[in-house]
Protein backbone atom coordinates (compact mmCIF):
# COMPACT_ATOMS: atom_id res chain seq x y z
CA UNK A 1 0.00 0.00 0.00
CA UNK A 2 1.39 3.45 -0.57
CA UNK A 3 2.26 5.80 1.91
CA UNK A 4 2.79 8.57 0.14
CA UNK A 5 0.32 11.03 -2.12
CA UNK A 6 0.19 10.27 -5.90
CA UNK A 7 0.41 14.06 -7.74
CA UNK A 8 0.12 13.36 -12.05
CA UNK A 9 0.33 16.71 -13.67
CA UNK A 10 -1.00 16.40 -17.27
CA UNK A 11 -1.57 19.00 -20.15
CA UNK A 12 -4.23 19.63 -22.78
CA UNK A 13 -4.47 22.05 -25.36
CA UNK A 14 -7.28 25.36 -24.90
CA UNK A 15 -7.69 28.06 -22.18
CA UNK A 16 -9.02 25.50 -19.38
CA UNK A 17 -7.66 23.79 -16.55
CA UNK A 18 -8.73 21.13 -14.51
CA UNK A 19 -7.82 19.71 -11.16
CA UNK A 20 -9.24 17.05 -9.00
CA UNK A 21 -8.29 15.66 -5.76
CA UNK A 22 -9.52 11.80 -4.93
CA UNK A 23 -9.24 10.03 -1.97
CA UNK A 24 -8.73 6.46 -1.76
CA UNK A 25 -11.97 5.92 0.27
CA UNK A 26 -15.73 4.85 -0.48
CA UNK A 27 -18.84 3.33 0.86
CA UNK A 28 -16.66 -0.40 0.81
CA UNK A 29 -14.07 1.00 3.16
CA UNK A 30 -16.40 2.16 5.92
CA UNK A 31 -17.32 0.00 8.99
CA UNK A 32 -20.97 -1.55 8.48
CA UNK A 33 -21.72 0.31 12.15
CA UNK A 34 -20.54 4.17 9.85
CA UNK A 35 -22.46 3.12 6.58
CA UNK A 36 -22.90 5.70 4.66
CA UNK A 37 -20.37 7.96 6.34
CA UNK A 38 -18.39 8.87 3.65
CA UNK A 39 -20.95 10.02 1.45
CA UNK A 40 -22.28 12.51 4.19
CA UNK A 41 -19.27 13.69 4.54
CA UNK A 42 -19.03 14.55 0.40
CA UNK A 43 -22.17 16.70 1.07
CA UNK A 44 -20.32 18.78 3.72
CA UNK A 45 -17.13 18.93 1.90
CA UNK A 46 -17.77 22.10 -0.07
CA UNK A 47 -20.49 23.90 2.92
CA UNK A 48 -17.85 24.96 4.82
CA UNK A 49 -13.60 24.59 4.27
CA UNK A 50 -10.60 26.29 6.01
CA UNK A 51 -11.45 29.97 6.58
CA UNK A 52 -14.62 29.60 3.95
CA UNK A 53 -18.30 30.21 4.79
CA UNK A 54 -20.79 28.76 2.69
CA UNK A 55 -21.67 32.01 0.61
CA UNK A 56 -17.86 32.65 0.46
CA UNK A 57 -17.95 28.90 -0.73
CA UNK A 58 -21.07 29.38 -3.39
CA UNK A 59 -19.75 33.20 -4.86
CA UNK A 60 -16.08 31.62 -5.63
CA UNK A 61 -17.62 28.30 -7.54
CA UNK A 62 -20.03 30.79 -9.54
CA UNK A 63 -17.16 32.86 -10.49
CA UNK A 64 -14.88 30.46 -11.39
CA UNK A 65 -17.31 30.09 -14.24
CA UNK A 66 -16.75 26.83 -14.41
CA UNK A 67 -17.98 23.68 -12.54
CA UNK A 68 -16.76 22.17 -9.23
CA UNK A 69 -18.31 19.10 -8.12
CA UNK A 70 -17.33 16.82 -5.06
CA UNK A 71 -18.73 13.01 -5.50
CA UNK A 72 -18.43 9.73 -3.65
CA UNK A 73 -18.32 5.97 -5.10
CA UNK A 74 -17.66 2.71 -3.47
CA UNK A 75 -14.28 3.06 -3.59
CA UNK A 76 -13.17 7.01 -3.75
CA UNK A 77 -14.45 10.33 -2.68
CA UNK A 78 -13.00 13.36 -4.64
CA UNK A 79 -13.56 17.24 -5.34
CA UNK A 80 -13.19 18.38 -8.67
CA UNK A 81 -12.93 21.48 -10.64
CA UNK A 82 -12.62 22.31 -14.42
CA UNK A 83 -11.93 26.25 -14.85
CA UNK A 84 -10.48 28.90 -17.03
CA UNK A 85 -6.95 28.42 -16.53
CA UNK A 86 -6.43 31.69 -14.89
CA UNK A 87 -8.54 30.76 -12.23
CA UNK A 88 -6.60 27.52 -11.72
CA UNK A 89 -4.72 28.68 -8.17
CA UNK A 90 -8.06 29.57 -6.54
CA UNK A 91 -9.72 26.63 -7.92
CA UNK A 92 -6.69 24.19 -6.61
CA UNK A 93 -6.97 26.02 -3.07
CA UNK A 94 -10.80 25.35 -2.68
CA UNK A 95 -10.15 21.68 -3.66
CA UNK A 96 -7.33 21.49 -1.39
CA UNK A 97 -9.96 22.71 1.48
CA UNK A 98 -13.17 21.15 0.66
CA UNK A 99 -10.76 17.33 1.05
CA UNK A 100 -8.17 18.32 3.84
CA UNK A 101 -9.77 21.15 5.88
CA UNK A 102 -13.26 20.12 6.29
CA UNK A 103 -15.05 22.43 8.95
CA UNK A 104 -18.90 20.60 10.25
CA UNK A 105 -21.01 22.46 12.01
CA UNK A 106 -24.10 20.73 13.96
CA UNK A 107 -26.41 22.67 12.31
CA UNK A 108 -25.14 22.00 8.64
CA UNK A 109 -25.02 18.32 9.60
CA UNK A 110 -28.40 18.35 10.05
CA UNK A 111 -29.13 20.28 7.20
CA UNK A 112 -27.29 17.91 4.65
CA UNK A 113 -28.66 14.80 6.35
CA UNK A 114 -31.74 16.04 5.73
CA UNK A 115 -30.38 16.58 1.75
CA UNK A 116 -29.41 12.74 1.81
CA UNK A 117 -32.91 11.51 3.18
CA UNK A 118 -34.54 12.72 -0.09
CA UNK A 119 -31.45 11.26 -2.07
CA UNK A 120 -32.77 7.70 -0.58
CA UNK A 121 -36.63 8.72 -1.22
CA UNK A 122 -35.40 9.04 -4.65
CA UNK A 123 -34.11 6.44 -4.94
CA UNK A 124 -36.54 3.85 -3.32
CA UNK A 125 -39.63 5.50 -5.53
CA UNK A 126 -37.70 4.45 -8.54
CA UNK A 127 -37.95 0.85 -9.11
CA UNK A 128 -34.53 1.14 -12.06
CA UNK A 129 -32.43 2.88 -9.12
CA UNK A 130 -33.57 0.40 -6.76
CA UNK A 131 -32.89 -2.97 -8.52
CA UNK A 132 -29.55 -1.15 -9.83
CA UNK A 133 -28.65 -1.66 -5.74
CA UNK A 134 -30.01 -4.71 -4.84
CA UNK A 135 -27.95 -6.18 -8.14
CA UNK A 136 -24.78 -6.27 -6.39
CA UNK A 137 -26.71 -7.78 -2.87
CA UNK A 138 -27.74 -10.45 -4.71
CA UNK A 139 -24.71 -11.32 -6.93
CA UNK A 140 -21.72 -10.39 -3.54
CA UNK A 141 -24.15 -10.63 -0.47
CA UNK A 142 -22.68 -8.86 2.24
CA UNK A 143 -19.43 -7.84 1.30
CA UNK A 144 -18.06 -4.81 1.43
CA UNK A 145 -18.09 -3.42 -2.24
CA UNK A 146 -21.68 -4.53 -2.71
CA UNK A 147 -22.96 -1.85 -0.54
CA UNK A 148 -25.15 1.33 -1.58
CA UNK A 149 -22.92 4.22 -1.64
CA UNK A 150 -25.96 6.36 0.60
CA UNK A 151 -25.32 3.41 2.93
CA UNK A 152 -27.75 2.78 6.14
CA UNK A 153 -30.70 4.86 6.16
CA UNK A 154 -30.94 4.36 10.01
CA UNK A 155 -27.31 4.67 10.27
CA UNK A 156 -27.08 8.68 8.40
CA UNK A 157 -29.92 9.21 10.95
CA UNK A 158 -27.80 8.78 13.56
CA UNK A 159 -24.11 9.86 12.72
CA UNK A 160 -22.92 12.81 14.64
CA UNK A 161 -20.33 15.74 13.98
CA UNK A 162 -17.71 13.43 16.16
CA UNK A 163 -18.38 10.37 13.26
CA UNK A 164 -17.96 12.02 10.73
CA UNK A 165 -14.72 14.02 11.94
CA UNK A 166 -12.91 10.54 12.79
CA UNK A 167 -13.78 8.78 9.60
CA UNK A 168 -12.06 12.43 7.47
CA UNK A 169 -8.74 11.93 10.15
CA UNK A 170 -8.37 8.53 9.71
CA UNK A 171 -8.40 8.11 6.26
CA UNK A 172 -8.20 11.31 4.19
CA UNK A 173 -4.57 11.56 5.33
CA UNK A 174 -1.24 11.61 2.26
CA UNK A 175 -1.13 7.98 1.34
CA UNK A 176 -4.96 8.00 0.73
CA UNK A 177 -4.74 11.16 -1.99
CA UNK A 178 -4.28 11.27 -5.82
CA UNK A 179 -3.84 14.65 -7.13
CA UNK A 180 -4.42 15.33 -10.58
CA UNK A 181 -3.93 18.66 -12.55
CA UNK A 182 -4.45 19.45 -16.50
CA UNK A 183 -3.51 22.73 -17.58
CA UNK A 184 -2.67 24.00 -21.24
CA UNK A 185 1.25 23.14 -22.56
CA UNK A 186 3.57 25.56 -21.15
CA UNK A 187 1.30 26.59 -18.02
CA UNK A 188 3.32 27.15 -15.13
CA UNK A 189 2.02 25.57 -12.00
CA UNK A 190 3.20 25.14 -8.33
CA UNK A 191 1.63 21.78 -6.88
CA UNK A 192 1.16 21.39 -3.21
CA UNK A 193 3.07 19.63 -0.78
CA UNK A 194 0.13 17.17 0.06
CA UNK A 195 2.73 15.47 2.71
CA UNK A 196 2.37 18.59 4.58
CA UNK A 197 -0.87 20.16 4.34
CA UNK A 198 -2.19 16.49 5.19
CA UNK A 199 0.16 15.67 7.73
CA UNK A 200 -2.11 15.04 10.75
CA UNK A 201 -4.62 12.92 8.99
CA UNK A 202 -4.02 9.10 8.64
CA UNK A 203 -4.59 6.46 5.45
CA UNK A 204 -6.27 3.52 6.13
CA UNK A 205 -7.65 1.61 3.85
CA UNK A 206 -8.86 -2.31 3.90
CA UNK A 207 -7.99 -4.84 1.74
CA UNK A 208 -10.84 -6.18 0.35
CA UNK A 209 -10.74 -9.55 -0.72
CA UNK A 210 -12.42 -11.04 -3.97
CA UNK A 211 -16.38 -11.88 -2.95
CA UNK A 212 -17.34 -14.74 -3.77
CA UNK A 213 -20.78 -15.60 -6.45
CA UNK A 214 -24.20 -16.19 -5.60
CA UNK A 215 -26.55 -16.50 -8.44
CA UNK A 216 -30.22 -15.77 -8.06
CA UNK A 217 -32.59 -13.04 -8.43
CA UNK A 218 -33.70 -10.52 -5.85
CA UNK A 219 -37.37 -9.67 -6.42
CA UNK A 220 -39.14 -7.15 -5.06
CA UNK A 221 -42.80 -6.14 -5.45
CA UNK A 222 -44.71 -2.95 -5.86
CA UNK A 223 -48.46 -1.95 -6.28
CA UNK A 224 -49.09 0.54 -8.95
CA UNK A 225 -46.53 -0.25 -11.59
CA UNK A 226 -47.06 -2.02 -14.74
CA UNK A 227 -43.14 -2.72 -15.87
CA UNK A 228 -41.13 -5.65 -14.77
CA UNK A 229 -37.49 -4.12 -14.30
CA UNK A 230 -34.64 -6.15 -14.21
CA UNK A 231 -30.57 -5.43 -13.70
CA UNK A 232 -29.16 -8.48 -14.36
CA UNK A 233 -25.47 -9.43 -13.95
CA UNK A 234 -22.76 -12.07 -14.38
CA UNK A 235 -19.05 -12.21 -13.11
CA UNK A 236 -16.92 -9.91 -14.83
CA UNK A 237 -13.20 -9.28 -13.73
CA UNK A 238 -11.72 -6.47 -11.39
CA UNK A 239 -10.22 -3.12 -13.27
CA UNK A 240 -6.58 -4.63 -13.04
CA UNK A 241 -7.16 -8.07 -14.81
CA UNK A 242 -5.93 -8.38 -18.11
CA UNK A 243 -8.88 -9.02 -19.88
CA UNK A 244 -10.44 -5.87 -18.78
CA UNK A 245 -10.61 -4.18 -22.15
CA UNK A 246 -11.96 -7.88 -23.40
CA UNK A 247 -14.86 -7.59 -21.31
CA UNK A 248 -15.62 -3.73 -22.84
CA UNK A 249 -15.60 -5.66 -26.44
CA UNK A 250 -17.92 -8.44 -25.08
CA UNK A 251 -20.33 -5.49 -23.28
CA UNK A 252 -20.74 -3.68 -26.58
CA UNK A 253 -21.58 -6.27 -28.68
CA UNK A 254 -23.88 -7.87 -26.55
CA UNK A 255 -25.63 -4.86 -25.29
CA UNK A 256 -23.67 -1.52 -25.90
CA UNK A 257 -24.99 0.01 -28.98
CA UNK A 258 -27.59 0.46 -31.88
CA UNK A 259 -25.80 -2.87 -33.38
CA UNK A 260 -25.64 -4.92 -30.35
CA UNK A 261 -27.43 -8.37 -30.64
CA UNK A 262 -29.53 -7.66 -27.31
CA UNK A 263 -30.70 -3.86 -28.79
CA UNK A 264 -31.25 -5.90 -32.53
CA UNK A 265 -33.17 -8.48 -31.33
CA UNK A 266 -35.16 -7.33 -28.20
CA UNK A 267 -35.86 -4.07 -29.71
CA UNK A 268 -35.68 -3.68 -33.56
CA UNK A 269 -36.66 -7.72 -34.54
CA UNK A 270 -39.15 -8.57 -31.44
CA UNK A 271 -40.33 -4.72 -29.88
CA UNK A 272 -40.65 -6.27 -27.00
CA UNK A 273 -38.63 -2.95 -25.12
CA UNK A 274 -38.20 0.42 -25.34
CA UNK A 275 -34.84 0.07 -24.31
CA UNK A 276 -31.83 -2.36 -23.28
CA UNK A 277 -28.45 -2.16 -22.51
CA UNK A 278 -25.42 -3.57 -20.88
CA UNK A 279 -22.70 -1.92 -18.83
CA UNK A 280 -19.31 -3.01 -17.12
CA UNK A 281 -18.67 -1.75 -13.17
CA UNK A 282 -15.20 -3.05 -12.35
CA UNK A 283 -13.66 -2.59 -9.13
CA UNK A 284 -10.41 -3.27 -7.72
CA UNK A 285 -11.52 -6.60 -5.98
CA UNK A 286 -14.34 -7.88 -8.65
CA UNK A 287 -16.50 -6.68 -11.49
CA UNK A 288 -19.68 -7.38 -12.91
CA UNK A 289 -21.41 -7.32 -16.65
CA UNK A 290 -24.67 -5.86 -16.58
CA UNK A 291 -27.91 -6.27 -18.55
CA UNK A 292 -30.59 -3.69 -17.88
CA UNK A 293 -33.80 -3.58 -19.15
CA UNK A 294 -37.41 -3.01 -18.64
CA UNK A 295 -40.72 -3.73 -20.25
CA UNK A 296 -44.39 -4.55 -19.91
CA UNK A 297 -45.70 -7.17 -18.03
CA UNK A 298 -47.49 -8.59 -20.73
CA UNK A 299 -44.19 -9.35 -22.77
CA UNK A 300 -42.17 -10.49 -19.88
CA UNK A 301 -41.94 -14.25 -20.39
CA UNK A 302 -40.97 -13.53 -24.38
CA UNK A 303 -38.39 -10.99 -22.95
CA UNK A 304 -36.59 -13.84 -20.89
CA UNK A 305 -37.07 -15.84 -23.47
CA UNK A 306 -35.26 -13.76 -26.25
CA UNK A 307 -32.78 -12.51 -23.42
CA UNK A 308 -32.01 -16.44 -22.76
CA UNK A 309 -31.37 -17.51 -26.58
CA UNK A 310 -29.17 -14.32 -27.00
CA UNK A 311 -27.11 -15.37 -23.88
CA UNK A 312 -26.98 -18.93 -24.92
CA UNK A 313 -25.73 -17.85 -28.35
CA UNK A 314 -23.11 -15.82 -27.15
CA UNK A 315 -22.17 -18.23 -24.59
CA UNK A 316 -21.31 -20.54 -26.77
CA UNK A 317 -19.19 -18.65 -29.00
CA UNK A 318 -21.24 -17.46 -31.48
CA UNK A 319 -19.80 -14.60 -31.94
CA UNK A 320 -18.84 -13.25 -35.78
CA UNK A 321 -15.32 -11.31 -36.67
CA UNK A 322 -17.38 -8.18 -37.67
CA UNK A 323 -18.80 -7.64 -34.17
CA UNK A 324 -15.86 -7.92 -32.60
CA UNK A 325 -14.57 -5.08 -35.08
CA UNK A 326 -17.44 -2.72 -34.57
CA UNK A 327 -17.76 -3.43 -30.86
CA UNK A 328 -13.74 -2.23 -31.00
CA UNK A 329 -14.40 0.56 -33.12
CA UNK A 330 -17.04 1.85 -31.24
CA UNK A 331 -14.33 1.77 -27.91
CA UNK A 332 -11.46 3.16 -29.82
CA UNK A 333 -13.60 6.14 -30.70
CA UNK A 334 -14.43 6.53 -26.95
CA UNK A 335 -10.75 6.72 -26.20
CA UNK A 336 -10.39 9.60 -28.42
CA UNK A 337 -13.52 11.47 -27.37
CA UNK A 338 -12.58 10.99 -23.66
CA UNK A 339 -9.49 12.36 -24.28
CA UNK A 340 -10.53 15.84 -25.47
CA UNK A 341 -9.96 18.61 -23.45
CA UNK A 342 -8.94 19.20 -19.93
CA UNK A 343 -12.04 17.83 -17.60
CA UNK A 344 -12.23 15.06 -19.80
CA UNK A 345 -8.16 13.91 -19.41
CA UNK A 346 -8.61 14.85 -15.70
CA UNK A 347 -11.22 11.92 -15.53
CA UNK A 348 -8.87 9.63 -17.87
CA UNK A 349 -5.97 9.88 -15.83
CA UNK A 350 -7.33 9.50 -12.49
CA UNK A 351 -9.21 6.23 -13.37
CA UNK A 352 -6.43 5.14 -15.35
CA UNK A 353 -4.29 5.62 -12.15
CA UNK A 354 -6.50 3.93 -9.77
CA UNK A 355 -7.57 1.09 -11.56
CA UNK A 356 -4.13 -0.13 -13.19
CA UNK A 357 -1.73 2.37 -11.59
CA UNK A 358 -0.42 4.01 -14.36
CA UNK A 359 -0.78 6.92 -16.27
CA UNK A 360 -3.34 7.33 -19.40
CA UNK A 361 -1.80 6.67 -22.39
CA UNK A 362 -4.76 7.42 -24.89
CA UNK A 363 -1.93 5.68 -27.89
CA UNK A 364 -1.30 2.54 -24.93
CA UNK A 365 -5.14 1.95 -25.13
CA UNK A 366 -5.59 2.03 -28.53
CA UNK A 367 -3.07 -0.61 -29.36
CA UNK A 368 -4.24 -2.52 -26.50
CA UNK A 369 -8.06 -2.98 -27.64
CA UNK A 370 -6.78 -3.63 -31.30
CA UNK A 371 -5.00 -6.27 -30.15
CA UNK A 372 -8.04 -8.11 -28.91
CA UNK A 373 -8.97 -10.89 -31.23
CA UNK A 374 -12.13 -12.47 -31.96
CA UNK A 375 -11.14 -15.93 -30.40
CA UNK A 376 -10.09 -14.23 -27.08
CA UNK A 377 -13.52 -12.32 -26.72
CA UNK A 378 -15.23 -15.87 -27.93
CA UNK A 379 -13.56 -17.66 -24.94
CA UNK A 380 -14.22 -14.59 -22.45
CA UNK A 381 -17.98 -15.05 -23.45
CA UNK A 382 -17.86 -19.22 -22.89
CA UNK A 383 -16.39 -17.64 -19.28
CA UNK A 384 -18.89 -15.26 -18.34
CA UNK A 385 -22.58 -15.47 -20.24
CA UNK A 386 -23.65 -18.57 -18.59
CA UNK A 387 -27.72 -18.88 -17.58
CA UNK A 388 -26.70 -20.82 -14.46
CA UNK A 389 -24.34 -18.03 -13.15
CA UNK A 390 -27.19 -15.57 -13.52
CA UNK A 391 -28.02 -12.92 -10.43
CA UNK A 392 -29.49 -9.44 -10.20
CA UNK A 393 -32.64 -7.58 -9.14
CA UNK A 394 -35.99 -7.34 -10.57
CA UNK A 395 -38.78 -5.06 -9.68
CA UNK A 396 -42.51 -5.91 -10.51
CA UNK A 397 -46.02 -5.36 -9.76
CA UNK A 398 -47.34 -7.54 -6.58
CA UNK A 399 -47.62 -11.09 -7.32
CA UNK A 400 -47.13 -11.17 -10.85
CA UNK A 401 -43.11 -10.76 -11.50
CA UNK A 402 -42.12 -13.81 -13.68
CA UNK A 403 -38.47 -15.04 -13.98
CA UNK A 404 -36.65 -16.58 -16.05
CA UNK A 405 -36.86 -20.37 -16.15
CA UNK A 406 -34.18 -21.94 -14.08
CA UNK A 407 -33.24 -19.05 -12.52
CA UNK A 408 -34.07 -19.24 -8.71
CA UNK A 409 -35.16 -16.46 -6.35
CA UNK A 410 -33.43 -15.59 -3.67
CA UNK A 411 -35.56 -12.70 -2.23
Amino acid sequence: METRPVILRETAPGATAAVGLWVRCGAASEPRELAGVTHLLEHLLLRRCGERTPQGIAELTDSLGGSVDAFTTREVCAVTAHVPVERLEEATELVLDAIIRPVIRPEELDLERSVVSAEFDLVQDSPSEVVAELALQACWGKHPIARPVLGDRKVVERLGVSDLMAFHRTHFGAGNLVLVVVVPPGTSVVLPDLEAVARDLGSERPSLRAPGWRPGLIVEEREGIEQLYANLVLPGVPTDHPDVYTMGVLHQLLGGGASSRLFRELRDRLGLVYEISTSVYAATCSGVLEVVFSAPLRQAAACWEALAAVMDDVGAGRISDREVELAQQALLAGVVLGAEGAAALLEAHAGEYLARHRRFDAGLVRRELEGITPERVRDLARRVVRRETLAGAVCGPRGAVVLPEGVRRIG
